[in-house]
């Protein structure tokens, strides 16, 4: 009796340890099976490692569909795909940033931090002009004037990246209206689990939204809504999804479309600039330096299918406004030199936003990089905000011109162009490390440069979870690389 009493956990039995270990973050289950025996049994089970990778697309927001069919992930495959983020990120140790940048393409630590390129081709020689990594590493989209492409990579974790083919053409072309072009295009968006959206402005006249999915069966683009005439007084600013609406933002104020439903509501907007607005739900959020502004979107109406036309929303139905001025100012709060939001994919926390500043210190010639979680459960414009983390890194070396911010199992990412006199001018990846919310080591947070080996680019796109980074060199298809990891 006693010898069972101390045995505890063991005397369970295997469906209850599945259904104990099932509940674990990847690193936590590999800790486990490293405890005796009898629990390595059970934390090898196939079951375990399936319910880790998904946990691990969960806490990362990576698309699950780049690793399916998980059948055919043979055990140590599904133990790698799992744990690669955590592992990707505590590798990224701190070294000499200069000196990674110095560093020639030939090099053998060169050759340590890139693996094997590919090129992706589209359906002719037209330049790309943008390019997105879907999260996960498999799915790419590309953007010419003409046509939109699509690539599947292969199956994430299953094929070695450097068997991989030098050249990899496109799964799904999506091309324009002949006499249209291409003007701008959102980040994908993830519907589900299966599934992923983008939307396109045609001609600065019309809008489309596309869907791509369910995956990884049907890997083409096909066109779900359209919202037409945009009047030529009107500038187009921006444009994101949120959830089944598309959100525009004109110099003039807001529209936010149900694509689903046929539904709409304008906002006219008045005041001072604004250098980041953003939604969240049914709120809209902007910064005006270091002060904050939000505000509740107003019910949606239909719209009219006789009178699609984005222009005729714009009259004196605009009667709806968002003055900016009211912002109050907070006199206690540094000005930031840029406010960062997340990555589209991101997630937001439910009534929460986080996003990322820096200030700048230009006589100790650093930068200091602060996390930030907004609480707007209060609606109605009420909100608080309060510091998660913060590290400070050389001035010369921080995040350059509004590039994107990503998350990396919670530490911050981003693409620097790298100017050091009187050599050429080197582009890379910028990690901080160390800086997770949910860990006690926001004072130890360090930061690493990884170099793409490229002198100039287009554009670029990067998933930090699993390393793979797609840009576009000067007038030239887009590569695609694997950051190794050590």
């Amino acid at each position: 009796m006693s010898e069972n009493n101390s045995r505890g956990i063991l005397t369970l039995p295997l469906e209850l340890h599945l259904c104990i270990i099932q509940e674990l973050h990847a690193p936590d289950v590999l800790n486990l099976g490293q405890t005796c025996n009898a629990i390595r049994s059970s934390v090898n089970q196939r079951r375990v490692w399936e319910a880790a990778l998904r946990a691990t697309c969960r806490l990362n927001q990576l698309f699950e569909p780049s690793y399916y069919p998980l059948e055919d992930l043979d055990l140590p495959e599904l133990q790698r795909a799992a744990l690669e983020p955590w592992r990707r990120s505590a590798s990224f140790a701190p070294g000499s940033i200069i000196e990674a940048a110095y560093r020639s393409e030939g090099s053998g630590t060169s050759r340590n931090v890139l693996q094997k390129d590919i090129k992706l081709g589209g359906g002719d020689q037209l330049d790309f002009e943008g390019v997105y990594i879907v999260p996960g590493g498999r799915y790419v989209l590309g953007r010419t004037e003409k046509y939109i492409c699509l690539w599947d990579m292969g199956q994430t974790s299953k094929v070695p990246w450097n068997t991989m083919a030098d050249r990899l053409m496109s799964s799904s072309i999506m091309w324009v209206t002949h006499g249209r072009s291409i003007w701008s295009m959102s980040a994908p968006k993830a519907v589900d689990i299966t599934s992923f959206r983008f939307a396109t402005s045609e001609n600065e006249t019309d809008l489309r939204v596309y869907e791509v999915g369910p995956l990884p069966d049907v890997c083409s683009i096909r066109e779900i809504a359209k919202l037409q005439g945009i009047s030529s007084v009107l500038t187009l600013d921006d444009f994101w999804l949120e959830g089944n609406t598309l959100v525009c933002r004109f110099d003039e104020g807001m529209v936010v479309w149900d694509f689903i439903q046929s539904r709409y509501t304008a906002l006219q907007s008045r005041g001072g600039e604004m250098s980041k607005i953003t939604t969240n739900g049914n709120l809209i959020i902007a910064w005006a330096g270091p002060n904050i502004g939000v505000w509740t979107i107003p019910p949606l109406k239909p719209l009219e299918t006789s009178s699609s036309e984005l222009r005729k929303l714009f009259s004196e139905e605009f009667t709806d406004g968002i003055d900016f001025d009211t912002i109050q100012q907070d006199e206690h709060s540094p000005w930031p030199s840029e406010t960062y939001l997340p990555s589209a994919w991101y997630s937001f926390p439910p009534d929460a936003l986080e996003y990322a500043v820096l200030h700048p210190d230009y006589d100790r010639k650093t930068i200091k990089v602060e996390r930030v979680l907004l609480d707007v459960t209060a609606g109605g414009g009420i909100y608080s905000r309060r510091s998660q983390t913060s590290f400070t890194m050389d001035l010369k070396h921080g995040p350059q011109d509004d590039e994107p911010y990503r998350t990396l199992c919670g530490s911050f990412a981003t693409m620097v162009d790298q100017d050091l006199y009187p050599n050429p001018a080197r582009v890379g990846i910028l990690h901080s490390v160390g800086d997770d919310a949910r860990s006690k080591g926001a004072n130890r947070v360090q930061h690493a440069f990884k170099d793409l080996g490229s002198l100039d680019m287009d554009d670029f796109s990067y998933c930090p979870p699993t390393g793979r980074v797609a840009f576009i060199p000067y007038q030239n298809d887009i590569t695609i690389m694997s950051l190794a990891y050590y």
